[in-house]
């Protein structure tokens, strides 16, 4: 040291970043990026490939061309969440490289942290130019192929859509079969609604057939058709009856959205055009489609923008933050998105405005984080610095919290996936029907038990590989083999968790969501749909609360059914015999309830068939009609007392419930899985060393939840096609990765 006293220290210089850096956060963000684009696209198209199965198995459509469809479904779900993954892997990356103490090095060697913006939006804008290819060209021809691929199946097999119990439509027709074949083409006990006789034709079989332009004709075989009182009662009997069922010859259709996903920029600007000049509106779908197919690659690089500035503002970097507040931001563009629609649709904002607020919002948000940042440092953060617990806690118990973390983590990110791709596919429904946000949010509230079910046991999974994963990056999974402690028994306590969950599972299952369901869909039809008659004329939908359904051995027919209030109009009541044709047939011009599922007839008529003459008689003043809607029969939303009652009815009339049955057990068997797929992801996960990675374990995992969803659709569809039995068709997945689990666990036994 100097005479000259105490000389001036200076700080680092500020140096600026090198490209090494970029590339260095560019590889840190792109992993989380690649693989919350795959799984989160993965899991929402699973609903989906459920169906497929069946289609290859049992419907003879081949599996190239099914895989093909999967593929051409995947694409627009994966431009769709694509920003949301960037996010996620942005803030996941900047979690880490906090966490590991590399940003407070950067500042130590002259780096702000602000300057790490930088490499972040550049790595978001090469990824936005992948979402604009995606949005602008790779959607368009995976919609335009996927309509083509409906076509091949238009032709080749145009009855792959009936199912027993549901009414499928053909134009104004509708067909309704009480047994199908595993094939789709040969039906039982068969019910054809004809508009042009406004009249229901009954046949004990009939044959679906495909023409040479590809048109489906229906053979009717054994077959009646009762005219009402009022047109002399007449009785026709037939042996076979052939005709087209019209617009069979007709695609496979999707909504008027979808389809707009196939246009081209040019297109989409001319319809829009041609909408606004013939329909005098300002709110054409196509005009929003062009916008949101640019607004959407954009808001990756808005989400890019505001991620560093977000995460600098935390008070304390750790690896999860990312996850989570990638989660939380999701959650709020999309709702902006919807509100933007809302105000499209309610003409306070144009089309331009609504479509572009939620980047306009995060955008500002985003600066104004910035110039947050710029003004702090980041000394002032916590950098996961170890703190006293008030109350200690053993390693038992730290594990089970680390554990119900990382499920909730994962389930609210799962959940949040499929309620996003849900709530765009029904945008246009919602703006068809003038529908308000607090009916979208009454129905979603409804609705969100049934999207929650579909993630739970994925959850667990993928909970179960993190903190395996965490535990042998922290080092435990070498010590406590060291110490010679099985790291199963260690991690009993999350296997026990995941235990507990089943039971829940199956109330979720089994109790909430056909309870909330039934509430949605009433929300649906009473309130949004009911609201507007001008919409429903201009859409040429059927007229809701009018009735065609079949009740074992009755089948009601109603110009208007309101349960709420407690009143039918213009109604048709046929009870039929073991054959499945009618033997009485009740008219009456009103209906009203009066307890007890009974219901007084007013104005009725009766027509008895069960003699050998046809017969006019007085009709009975009171008819059981049930106190609620008949819906479409979806054993996916009923519980498991409700479905073996519906098995009962199906075997009472006399016709194969093996469907039925089926679904039954697989209901039985799929909360299972919350226990099965942990299981042997801890087995797979700690039998080393060496352990597997982090992005290892969450691959398998990903693997696993897949493949033990497209085997459940496998099992049932071979179960449908009565190839296996009910139970094995139902049990078969978990019987398989019971066995796989039970291998890996004896393979570890012995290495202990």
């Amino acid at each position: 040291m100097s005479d000259d006293g105490p000389q001036r220290v200076s700080g680092p210089p500020h140096r600026p970043l090198g490209l090494t850096f970029y590339r260095y956060v560019a590889a840190e963000a792109l992993w989380p990026t690649l693989f919350a684009l795959l799984g989160l696209t993965t899991v929402v198209l699973t609903k989906d490939l459920l169906g497929f199965s069946d289609l290859v198995i049992n419907r003879g459509i081949s599996g190239s061309l099914v895989a093909m469809i999967a593929f051409y479904e995947a694409v627009p779900i994966t431009a769709l969440m694509f920003p949301f993954s960037v996010l996620m892997g942005c803030l996941v990356a900047m979690g880490r490289i906090g966490a590991d103490r590399e940003i407070l090095s950067l500042e130590a060697s002259g780096v702000a942290p602000a300057r790490m913006i930088g490499p972040v939006i550049v790595f978001a804008a090469v990824m936005t130019l992948l979402s604009v290819w995606l949005s602008a060209f790779a959607t368009p021809w995976a919609s335009r192929s996927l309509d083509r691929a409906f076509e091949v199946i238009s032709l080749e097999k145009p009855w792959a859509r009936v199912r027993a119990g549901s009414v499928t439509k053909f134009g104004g027709w509708r067909l309704d079969a009480a047994e199908v074949s595993s094939a789709g083409n040969d039906l039982e006990s068969v019910l054809l609604w004809i508009p042009d006789i406004g009249e229901t034709v009954f046949a004990r079989s009939a044959r679906i057939s495909a023409t040479d332009v590809g048109s489906i004709e229906i053979e009717l075989r054994d077959g009646s058709v009762v005219l009402p009182s009022n047109s002399g009662g007449n009785h026709l009997r037939f042996e076979t009856m052939t005709t087209l069922l019209p617009d069979s010859d007709k695609q496979v259709e999707r909504d008027a959205e979808k389809h707009l996903q196939g246009l081209s920029f040019a297109d989409l600007d001319q319809r829009a055009l041609t909408f606004i000049r013939t329909e005098k509106k300002r709110m054409p779908r196509a005009a929003i489609e062009y916008q949101r197919r640019i607004a959407m690659p954009t808001a990756t690089l808005v989400f890019g923008f505001l991620a560093a500035p977000l995460f600098l503002m935390r008070g304390n970097f750790s690896r999860a933050s990312g996850g989570l507040t990638g989660l939380l931001l999701t959650i709020a563009y999309y709702g902006l998105v919807q509100l933007g629609e809302g105000l499209i649709q309610s003409n306070q904002v144009t089309v331009l405005t609504g479509v572009w607020l939620p980047n306009g919002v995060l955008m500002l948000l985003a600066i104004v984080f910035l110039l947050r940042v710029l003004r702090r440092k980041v000394l002032g953060h916590a950098f996961d610095r170890p703190r006293l617990p008030k109350h200690k806690t053993s390693k038992r118990e730290q594990r089970v919290s680390r554990f119900l973390q990382l499920a909730l983590l994962t389930f609210g990110v799962l959940v949040v996936a499929y309620l996003l791709i849900d709530i765009m596919e029904r945008l246009d429904w919602f703006a068809r029907y003038d529908a308000t946000g607090l009916e979208v949010l009454r129905f979603y509230g409804a609705r969100l038990p049934l999207l929650a079910s579909r993630v739970v046991p994925m959850s667990v999974l993928v909970a179960t590989a993190l903190t395996v994963s965490l535990l042998a990056v922290e080092g435990e999974l070498i010590g406590m083999r060291s110490c010679g402690i099985p790291a199963p028994r260690a991690l009993l306590p999350a296997l026990t968790c995941a235990l507990l969950i089943v039971p829940a599972f199956f109330t979720l299952n089994n109790v909430v969501v056909p309870r909330t369901n039934a509430i949605a869909d009433e929300l649906k039809v009473t309130e949004i749909k009911v609201r507007n008659a001008a919409v429903k004329i201009r859409t040429k939908e059927p007229r809701e609360g009018s009735v065609w359904h079949r009740a074992r051995n009755r089948v009601l027919e109603a110009e208007r059914f309101d349960p709420d209030q407690g009143v039918a109009r213009k109604l048709s009541i046929y009870y039929l015999g073991e054959d499945g044709l009618p033997v009485q047939r009740i008219d009456a011009e009103s209906a009203h309830h009066i307890g007890r599922g009974d219901w007084r007839l007013v104005g009725s008529s009766l027509i008895d068939l069960s003699g050998e003459t046809m017969r006019l008689g007085e009709a009975p003043r009171y008819a059981t009609l049930g106190l609620k809607k008949p819906a479409k029969v979806d054993t996916m939303h009923l519980s498991v007392e409700a479905l073996s009652e519906r098995i009962a009815e199906v075997e009472a009339d006399g016709h194969d419930a093996t469907a039925y049955r089926v679904d039954f057990q697989v209901k039985l068997a799929q909360p299972l899985a919350c226990i099965i797929l942990p299981a042997l992801m801890l087995f797979f996960a700690v039998g080393g060393p060496p352990f597997p990675g982090p992005a290892q374990n969450l691959l398998v995992s990903g693997i696993v939840g897949v493949s033990y969803i497209l085997l459940s659709g496998v099992s049932a569809s071979f179960g449908y096609g009565r190839t296996v039995s009910p139970v094995i068709g139902g049990w078969g997945p978990n019987i398989v990765f019971s066995l796989v689990a039970g291998f890996l666990g004896l393979r570890l036994w012995r290495r202990m």
